[in-house]
């Protein structure tokens, strides 16, 4: 509701308790507004008797550039609404852009043709925390715990793997504790070694006694090309192994350890969205479940 409504609405109706039944305050909170905004302008608005109101001179001279007030917040707050609703802008990083995001986004073409997204690659994932907060991100792929504030959805339980070379003596292993190979090779960083958001900080600081190298890549198919030259071993989540693994050398070894990452949707609370985020939310949950039942019958064996 506008500043200057209570007013206009009096001054169409006549009487308080005519025009509180169509604003929703009882006669005396809407009398306490109007004199509040004549003591605000200095001006007396209304005369009041037992009859009810009608508009002074000086209330008469101003209602209708309070009309054109009032027209004016309404257009500015439907172009913002617009302008809200024709730009979605998402945080992602690199395993979901490859495996999830074409899907994502040619579906979401289909019911929102109108809509632009604007995508924003995550260097940390604290990056799509501040995004969303900041509000310079409508929502962002995430894999830390929610934050205070914001809601996090849950989308997918990513399962880490060790990564190994054939030239490896573990190749031939159907399944690997991590502290069977803790300082005993060579372990080459990935683009999550360094971030302490990463779901598995702490195993990769074990395993960083006996980096290789010292360097902080930004993808990952170095890793795997150094893997596969067999100069040590590296650990990385299943959804960025789908894409690394063809034509490669390589193996994905599942960890006896239940180490994993949930990857979620995080975004502001149900009625700070948007219509359209709402909407992108259900339809991504919808398409990550899809590729869920693609994928369950061969898993990463259906990639090497």
């Amino acid at each position: 509701m506008g500043k200057y409504r209570p007013i206009i609405v009096t001054a169409e109706c006549g009487t308080l308790t005519r025009a509180g039944k169509i604003l929703g305050y009882t006669q005396p909170s809407l009398g306490y507004i109007i004199t509040n905004l004549e003591t605000e302008l200095g001006v007396k608005i209304f005369h009041r008797d037992q009859r009810g109101v009608r508009l002074t001179e000086a209330g008469a001279s101003i209602i209708d550039i309070m009309r054109q007030i009032e027209d004016m917040e309404d257009h500015l707050r439907e172009v913002i609404h617009t302008s809200q609703e024709s730009l979605l802008r998402v945080g992602i990083f690199p395993s979901v852009s490859a495996q999830w995001i074409p899907g994502i986004i040619a579906a979401f073409r289909e019911s929102y043709p109108n809509t632009a997204i604007k995508l924003q690659h995550q260097s940390w994932y604290l990056d799509g925390e501040l995004g969303v907060k900041e509000h310079t991100l409508e929502c962002a792929f995430f894999t830390g715990k929610c934050p205070a504030g914001l809601e996090s959805i849950p989308l997918h339980v990513d399962p880490y793997y060790l990564v190994v070379g054939e030239d490896c003596d573990l190749y031939d292993r159907e399944e690997v504790s991590l502290y069977d190979v803790a300082g005993k090779y060579p372990f080459i960083p990935t683009n999550e070694s360094f971030d302490s958001e990463s779901a598995i900080w702490d195993v990769y600081q074990t395993f960083s006694q006996s980096n290789l190298v010292d360097f902080e890549p930004r993808e990952n198919q170095t890793c795997i090309a150094m893997v596969e030259s067999g100069l040590g071993v590296t650990i990385l989540p299943g959804l960025s192994l789908y894409d690394l693994l063809p034509g490669r050398r390589v193996k994905a070894i599942p960890l006896k350890e239940d180490v994993t990452r949930t990857i979620s949707l995080l975004c502001p609370p149900k009625e700070e969205r948007s219509a359209v985020t709402s909407a992108f939310l259900q339809l991504v949950q919808r398409q990550v479940v899809a590729w869920e039942e693609e994928h369950r019958e061969w898993g990463l064996e259906g990639t090497l």
